[in-house]
């Protein structure tokens, strides 16, 4: 009975934390006035997340494209320009986060 329940609190740990990086980047996509959500299908969204950090440092973003894997290079493309931007080089890896509505843990 307690390994279950061990296993079920891991499970909801893992859960909780993934939707809250999905919630995180679809919020401060919404402080730009972007609302992931409403834009046509074929997209894709990616972040840079530092370790120990609560919000993405870098963001990607495509959407209305021919191919889904297209939208994944050019979302990637979109962070990493951030990155370079920003001068965010060492602290994180951009990843896809969001594959069009649903949000990826690890690709």
């Amino acid at each position: 009975m307690f390994r279950f329940l061990f296993l079920f609190y891991i499970f909801i740990s893992i859960s909780y934390g993934s939707d809250q990086k999905g919630n995180t980047f679809i919020q401060q996509l919404l402080e730009w006035n972007i609302d992931y959500k409403k834009l046509d299908k074929f997209k894709s969204g990616a972040g840079c997340m530092p370790k120990n950090k609560s919000k993405y440092e870098a963001l990607g973003l495509s959407y209305n494209l021919a191919d889904i894997n297209y939208a994944k290079k050019i979302a990637l493309q979109g962070c990493e320009q951030m990155k370079k931007k920003n001068k965010i080089l060492n602290e994180c890896n951009c990843e896809i986060i969001f594959i069009n509505n649903h949000f990826v843990t690890k690709e």
